[in-house]
């Protein structure tokens, strides 16, 4: 892709310009939050890391998998899945693969865009051992906290042929709580990585800044990132009684029981209730309220299959005036994967997650222009804060947006 190519891809991956509904000093107290406080010196460089750590796991795979005899003449992501014998839609996780590494490296060429895309080995890469261990050091003088980020693609890179050839249903397990023996490092990823945790400090920030409340319906609430850094921040404002009933809901057994325990242990005075949701599923099929005022997800709506039909749910079960608000990870280009999907993309539930179309090319992670378009298409009239383009000088590795949809009163 040259780089007028990729500069039409980024501008048109922009969101609409925002809502009517825009609080102008909420929404501008929350980009300066982000600018000086969230979106630290460490975060940035850390990003900076991990970005080129993903780079080079991935050569380490690309050398593994001897992917440079398959790219002797241009082929598909599919025909290379084929002849590795990967399962079908193992072909979605090789086209990531590829496409980073064509886009960002030396050693593979892209032929054609997007989807469509062909790949052809160029050279090999060399040992990546020597730079991986290099910014391994970088990031544990950042902080041990900041590592975690790093286990997470190990993880992925080790357990790369296992996921995709033999045991297909592995990371699904290890993701939804079932594989207890790797719950730990599931729940350092989600909750411990400050580039990951930080979703959920903005999604509870832009809540509380905007004085946002009543009835909240939480989806895919997961290891209670999303509900824990809520909570806390209604706490500081002395403010938890803008909850007036707080209903979490995951697919996983093992996650409602262990949010339920510490939220009760943390904040009994709260109203909470806790059930079993997928939202995948019609959601009135579910034992969820009448009443919602506000739809809350932490980096769990993108696993919507049906974008369009999963906001329309969200917009008909909420009341006049409601919101959705989805702190979520998004795509800048459109086409490239995030480092996380190194091993994300393992999971046939997280690389299933798409009904493609204009709006949303790739599974799962969303452009923010992607969502404004699908959340206008639902009823919606949608708002992405920070001001992704204002915040670009600052933090030009952004990856983190609250996407909020508001329903007219």
């Amino acid at each position: 892709m040259t780089s007028s190519e990729l500069a039409a891809v980024v501008d048109s991956s922009r969101p609409a310009p925002p809502s009517e509904n825009r609080d102008p000093a909420a929404s501008d107290g929350f980009d300066r939050w982000c600018r000086d406080a969230l979106y630290s010196a460490s975060v940035i460089e850390a990003t900076a890391i991990l970005d080129r750590y993903c780079d080079h796991q991935l050569q380490a795979v690309y050398r593994t998998l001897e992917l440079g005899s398959l790219l002797r003449e241009p082929s598909g992501a599919a025909e290379v899945a084929a002849r590795l014998r990967l399962v079908d839609s193992a072909e979605i996780t090789m086209h990531a693969l590829l496409y980073r590494l064509a886009r960002r490296t030396p050693f593979v060429e892209m032929v054609g865009q997007g989807l469509d895309a062909r790949f052809v080995h160029r050279a090999d890469p060399p040992d990546p051992g020597p730079e991986l261990a290099a910014l391994r050091e970088r990031m544990a003088g950042l902080g041990s906290a900041y590592c975690v980020s790093l286990d997470f693609l190990d993880f992925g890179v080790e357990h790369f042929e296992r996921s995709l050839r033999d045991d297909p249903d592995f990371m699904d397990r290890m993701l939804s709580g079932r594989e207890g023996t790797f719950a730990e490092l599931w729940h350092a990823a989600t909750n411990l990585d400050p580039l990951q945790d930080l979703h959920g400090a903005m999604g509870a920030e832009a809540i509380t800044r905007h004085g946002w409340g009543g009835v909240i319906l939480e989806l895919g609430g997961g290891t209670g990132n999303g509900i824990r850094h809520l909570l806390q921040r209604l706490g500081t404002e002395d403010a938890l009684a803008r909850v007036g009933h707080y209903v979490f809901t995951d697919i996983s057994v093992r996650f409602l029981m262990k949010t339920r325990a510490e939220v009760k242990r943390s904040w009994p005075g709260v109203n909470c209730s806790w059930t079993f949701a997928d939202l995948n599923q019609p959601l009135r099929g579910f034992r969820i309220p009448e009443h919602i005022d506000l739809v809350y997800a932490v980096n769990a709506a993108h696993v919507a299959r049906d974008m369009p039909a999963f906001l329309r749910q969200c917009h008909e079960v909420l009341a006049p005036g409601g919101r959705v608000v989805f702190a979520e990870r998004v795509r800048i280009d459109p086409y490239e994967m995030a480092p996380r999907e190194l091993t994300l993309n393992l999971s046939v539930y997280h690389r299933g997650a798409a009904l493609r179309s204009e709006a949303r090319p790739m599974h799962c992670y969303l452009s923010p222009g992607g969502w404004s378009t699908l959340l206008r298409e639902a009823g919606f009239e949608p708002e992405l804060l920070p001001d992704l383009d204002g915040m670009a000088e600052h933090f030009p590795q952004q990856y983190a947006a609250v996407v909020v949809g508001h329903k007219p009163a």
